[in-house]
């Protein structure tokens, strides 16, 4: 049943274009030849076959290589463009009409003046050794389509795929929420398979959340994604500061990735209820803290090594204290970093002011409103990652009335 369902997702014009799209060129040029060498065939066959032999023989080829030309671009149109699909029908209008013109005004060919059956011999054998090269190069080229382009392609696109569902599932949205604190983080990856992940959990009264920027792209950088997720969210799980959750994670990491020079920034924040968080960042960006009362943002920053760079790297992580509104921001290189045409980057500072502007706001709005900003200022050329935390005043209140 689920290769029925399959066929009949790609028969459908939707799913085809999408597919056709994703095939290289260079694959499209082969089938194009193929397309060429088949019908030209068919239109040897028409133009000389069809015809009795009345055309004279350097216009029946003529006529043949237009056809199958004229194929190979239909093919092409049909495939990849559909803005030239009325451009294609024009010049089979406009091939016809020539095609007749040109017949009516060619002479007749040498055979029917005259007995020469000698010469009809010799066509229909030029014929045939013609039709049956055509066909014979045109199954070649598909074979070859088949065992080079298409095996290439059919592997590229099982490992897109398994890198979009690998991305869904290391970096969803994240919207979290308990009596003290407010979470809503978003990714959006520069490929298929970005190299940045976001994460939370929550832990009875407590919270942490946390993201990480893993060097690379596709399918490696996954699975050492992967890695680090499991390992996060173990060591989260367990008491005991982050400086710890980072040397652990550190050695691990180390260990698996082997001779590879993959490694990946870190940035977590663990809150509880009484306002304080402990936060630690190894290799990574500082985060942005608003602060509520006085309207101002600060940061929070650490100078410390990436994670699975070197071994044995001792590491700290620091306390801060949230009041009420006050909000979190942590976020990957690839949104401050965004430049525009004169290559000035987008910045802390102008994140801060937004942030800050917006800090009344819905947070899933304030992201809204930040990665528009971005998208505004300058392209996207890297994986753009954002977790906002906002100190609630509920857990404030329960704990005054306490």
């Amino acid at each position: 049943m689920s290769v029925t369902r399959n066929i009949k997702a790609f028969l459908q014009s939707e799913g085809r274009r999408t597919y056709w799209q994703t095939v290289p060129l260079s694959a499209i040029a082969w089938l194009a030849l193929s397309a060429f060498l088949i019908f030209a065939a068919v239109g040897l066959s028409t133009a000389d076959l069809g015809t009795s032999l009345r055309l004279p023989y350097w216009w029946a080829l003529t006529r043949a290589a237009l056809f199958g030309a004229f194929t190979a671009f239909l093919f092409i149109a049909l495939l990849r463009r559909r803005k030239s699909r009325p451009m294609a029908a024009i010049v089979l209008v406009l091939l016809f009409i020539i095609e007749s013109r040109v017949d009516r005004l060619l002479p007749v060919s040498p055979w029917l003046a005259g007995p020469a059956f000698s010469y009809v011999r010799e066509r229909l054998a030029m014929d045939g050794i013609i039709l049956g090269l055509a066909a014979v190069l045109g199954w070649i080229t598909l074979m070859i389509l088949a065992g080079t382009q298409g095996i290439k392609h059919v592997r590229a696109r099982t490992e897109l795929e398994l890198a979009e569902k690998l991305q869904q599932t290391l970096a969803p949205p994240l919207a979290a929420r308990n009596a003290s604190y407010e979470v809503r983080g978003k990714s959006a990856p520069s490929s298929q398979m970005g190299g940045d992940l976001l994460d939370c959990l929550e832990d009875g009264e407590s919270m942490a959340c946390y993201l990480a920027d893993v060097s690379g792209h596709g399918i490696h950088a996954g699975v050492f994604m992967g890695m680090v997720k499991s390992s996060v969210r173990t060591a989260l799980l367990r008491p005991g500061p982050l400086e710890q959750l980072l040397a652990d994670l550190n050695h691990v990491l180390f260990e698996i990735k082997g001779e590879s020079p993959t490694y990946a920034t870190f940035a977590c924040v663990r809150c509880r209820e009484q306002g304080q968080i402990e936060y630690a960042l190894a290799g990574h960006g500082p985060i942005l803290h608003y602060h509520a009362r006085t309207k101002a943002v600060s940061f929070l920053a650490m100078e410390q090594f990436p994670l699975g760079l070197f071994a044995g790297v001792r590491f700290e992580s620091r306390v801060a204290s949230l009041e009420p509104g006050d909000i979190l921001a942590l976020l990957t290189d690839g949104l401050p970093e965004v430049a525009d045409a004169k290559d000035e980057e987008f910045g802390l500072d102008r994140i801060g002011g937004i942030l800050a502007s917006h800090a009344e706001s819905p947070l899933d709005e304030s992201i809204g409103r930040l990665f528009e900003s971005a998208r505004r200022h300058g392209p996207q050329k890297d994986d753009e990652t954002l977790i906002l935390v906002r100190a609630s005043s509920r857990g404030r209140e329960r704990r005054s009335q306490c």
